[in-house]
């Protein structure tokens, strides 16, 4: 308890810190309710789409919004909590429960049920995802979907279909070699790279053979289930024997824009997210390309996962109901279908019928298999109080197998020793803030 003490106390010295340099808050008179949003931004001017709409539907509570640098936001807002002087309502995207468990959110079951919110209106995993020890803490903003996007003119160039895509890793592999090529004894065109993209390909697999993460209730880490173990096994074959190295060296080649390895031709076959579609319309605009669902193993449904930012209100809101009011607005099918039309594809709805209608599903012919794809998605938040352990093992894990230094089994034992560790301090420092501090309700 010493440990916590100490952790306690230099917290109270930011929150002093905090109120010594925040300014007075500055009442206005007008009448209205002023609710402090705080969301994460790269443009200063680029005020959200739901603000702008949230203040002219009424007349009596204005949202200002305020943006903060990505790599400050989440030390910013939980200063301003501490310190007592916190935002009405945040937009983040690491996990709930992060936050949740530091009693730093307000619980939401109370309005959501006097309301009759419609909670069905989410994915299923997005709404997972917004729970702490079976309680809602925030309220889903916007994702993104992964799909398999290939090129059709070089699957032509290599003799295959340009419209039957693989349906199978099987596939994938077999048509891996058909689509990758050398020049000088250095790679010049591949297939497929498992290693290269925003969505882990061994992950995927994993939640297509139906893997359990963890046992106990999350309390007890299952990294060397043999589905996850073959997972890796089959990532690994997908390199077909080259060298990761000498991947790497043909990856050095790629960057941003017109260099991504799928818009310049480079790689064949990748998971890229709904966003993506815009950057091939911004640099490859004539590019002939297909999207179709993820790749999976014989008799298994295609599998996704992605991420969530979410909407929630910290801990001593001084405008709770407003917030909440907001809040709700914010994630509406109008809301959320007209903001995505307006950024192009910047965006995918976490509401379902704003993704299913068909002003969205016209937008492009993938809309229909991202949406099928969320249909399938599973959460990456597989340890939640330890969220960034689990991810920082697992690629280091990943890494060691793909470079050949461990086998899938020596990798995840490693990896798995690692988290449990971790997990099990957390696991009992929850346990102590959870018998400390109560949650605060709306």
């Amino acid at each position: 308890m010493h440990i916590i003490k100490n952790i306690f106390i230099a917290l109270f010295g930011l929150a002093v810190l905090f109120l010594m340099i925040m300014p007075n808050a500055e009442e206005k008179n007008d009448g209205k309710t002023h609710v402090k949003y705080w969301y994460v931004a790269g443009k200063e001017d680029d005020v959200p789409y739901g603000v702008i709409k949230f203040n002219v539907s009424q007349d009596s509570v204005i949202i200002d919004a305020t943006p903060i640098p990505w790599n400050e936001h989440e030390k910013k807002i939980l200063t301003a909590i501490l310190s007592e002087y916190p935002p009405d309502v945040v937009t983040l995207v690491s996990t709930v429960p992060k936050w949740a468990s530091r009693r730093a959110l307000v619980m939401l079951d109370d309005a959501i049920k006097k309301d009759n919110f419609d909670t069905t209106q989410f994915y299923s995993a997005l709404w997972k995802e917004m729970h702490y020890r079976d309680r809602v803490f925030a309220l889903p903003a916007y994702t993104a979907s992964f799909a398999f996007f290939y090129n059709k003119a070089l699957f032509e160039e290599a003799g295959l279909d340009p419209d039957k895509p693989p349906r199978t890793w099987d596939e994938v592999r077999e048509y891996s070699k058909l689509l990758t090529k050398f020049e000088g004894g250095n790679l010049a065109q591949i297939g497929y790279i498992p290693p290269y993209g925003n969505l882990e390909t061994s992950f995927v697999m994993s939640l297509e053979l139906d893997a359990k993460y963890t046992l106990n209730h999350g309390t007890k880490v299952n990294l060397t289930s043999p589905e996850i173990v073959r997972s890796f096994q089959e990532e690994l074959s997908l390199l077909n024997d080259i060298p990761v190295e000498q991947i790497n060296k043909f990856k050095g080649g790629f960057g941003f824009g017109s260099q991504h390895g799928f818009i310049a031709g480079k790689v064949a076959m990748m998971i890229l997210g709904n966003t993506f579609i815009d950057q091939i319309k911004t640099y490859n605009p004539g590019m002939n390309y297909g999207v179709a669902e993820i790749p999976t193993f014989e008799g298994k449904e295609t599998k996704s996962s992605t991420g969530v930012w979410w909407y929630a209100i910290p801990r001593g809101s001084k405008h709770k109901k407003a917030a909440w009011d907001f809040m709700k607005f914010a994630v509406s099918k109008d809301v959320q279908l007209q903001e995505n039309l307006t950024n192009g594809q910047s965006l995918f709805p976490t509401n379902i019928q704003a993704a299913t209608d068909s002003a969205f599903l016209n937008y492009h012919f993938a809309m229909k298999i991202f949406d099928k794809e969320m249909r399938h998605t599973e959460s990456k938040v597989i340890c939640p109080l330890v969220h960034d352990v689990f991810w920082r093992e697992y690629a280091f894990a990943r890494e060691r197998v793909l470079y050949r230094n461990q086998t899938p089994q020596e990798a995840l034992e490693q990896a798995q020793r690692t988290i449990q560790v971790s997990l099990d301090k957390a696991i009992e420092y929850d346990n102590y803030v959870d018998k400390e501090l109560k949650f605060e309700k709306l």
